[in-house]
Formats: C-alpha cells, sequence, structure tokens
C-alpha cells in the first residue's frame, strides 16, 4: 500500500463509505506505488508484487484485471494478509470484526476474491498459531 502516499487525505481518512469517483482514485494506488519504488532497481520484483497485491483471484481486481496464476504469489499472500488485517481492525466507520467471523468472511472469498490454496494455508496459520493474530498492532 505504499502508493497510498499519493492518496489524498481526505479519501484516505474518510469516516464514510468513499464515493465512485473517490474509489477511482484509490484504485490507481498499487501503481503509484510502482512508480514510487521504480528508481530502485533491486527492488524490480517488489514492484510487481506492490501493483499486483489488489488483483483479485476470479479477475475482478486492479488494475491490470490478472486472475489466478497470473498474479504473483506474493500479491495473493498479501491480498490476503491486507483484507484480514482490514476486517480485523477498528476503522472511522465500524468495529473490528472477531477474528473467527474475518476467517470466514476471507474462506467466502475463496476461488472468487481470494487463491483457495492461500486462503487455506493462511487460515490454517491464524487457527495454530492465534497469537500473533490477535493482539492488537494499532
Amino acid at each position: 500500500d505504499i502508493g497510498k502516499i499519493g492518496i489524498p487525505h481526505e479519501i484516505l481518512l474518510k469516516p464514510g463509505p468513499l464515493t465512485e469517483e473517490e474509489w477511482a482514485v484509490m484504485r490507481t494506488h498499487p501503481e503509484l506505488g510502482e512508480r514510487i519504488l521504480a528508481p530502485i532497481v533491486r527492488l524490480s520484483e517488489v514492484r510487481r508484487i506492490v501493483r499486483h497485491c489488489h488483483e483479485r483471484f476470479d479477475g475482478d481486481g486492479y488494475p491490470d484485471g490478472n486472475a489466478g496464476d497470473e498474479i504473483p504469489l506474493e500479491a495473493r499472500i498479501i491480498f490476503v494478509c491486507d483484507a484480514f488485517h482490514a476486517m480485523t481492525t477498528d476503522r472511522p466507520y465500524r468495529k473490528a470484526l472477531p477474528v473467527e467471523e474475518a476467517l470466514r468472511r476471507l474462506d467466502e472469498g475463496a476461488g472468487t476474491q481470494f487463491d483457495p490454496d492461500v486462503i487455506r494455508e493462511f487460515c490454517t496459520l491464524v487457527r495454530e498459531r492465534p497469537g500473533p493474530f490477535t493482539r492488537s498492532w494499532a
């Protein structure tokens, strides 16, 4: 989400739902992140991951609409971690979900929003080692 530094604060910190126009701006952050990292030659692989970390497994994500194995595995993993973090963290417009509810919602998105193999491994990891996933990082 490094590209979010290029998104206006009024959008990033908005306490309610974003408008369609605001979402269009927000959806530019993966490409912004890729451009921010472009001058750093050693991070060329990281740029690719940053660009694709909001692609959905079914191809309905952004910025490129890639699907399945077209999305780097690292980006698929980050997408799941980011979604879990978003669900289990208080937001200005809603309270954090309990861990089990967040895992249930991730599982519901397996095969459409998320890579089912990544979801299976992530949910197993969280259930087997809950400590790091249940403390507040704020």
